[in-house]
């Protein structure tokens, strides 16, 4: 068993999705994270803010930040939840330093 990473999630999620939906994807995230052992320090929504480009035609987004603790092995299924998600517009994962 490897040792678990610090990680911050940014999420854009469509501007035509309602709050609730916006919540469940987050908890879907939660659930994901969690289900691998790995531990959600903290979610944050900073709502709809303008996007610096275009993305899908769309000129805003619904942001989002998770900063959670996982094993590096389960990253990839994290992005594969929010790749195949058609409401989530872009995503970044990283890996952050202590």
């Amino acid at each position: 068993m490897t040792a678990m990473c610090d990680y911050e999630l940014v999420s854009i999620v469509s501007p035509e999705a309602s709050d609730e939906v916006v919540a469940n994807k987050i908890d879907g995230v939660t659930q994901l994270i969690t289900g691998r052992e790995g531990v959600v320090d903290e979610t944050q929504r900073w709502g709809k803010k303008r996007l610096a480009y275009p993305i899908k035609k769309y000129i805003e987004g619904n942001y989002s930040l998770v900063r959670f603790k996982l094993e590096p092995a389960y990253i990839r299924e994290v992005r594969e939840l929010l790749e195949n998600d058609v409401d989530v517009l872009r995503y970044l994962v990283v890996k952050r330093s202590k």
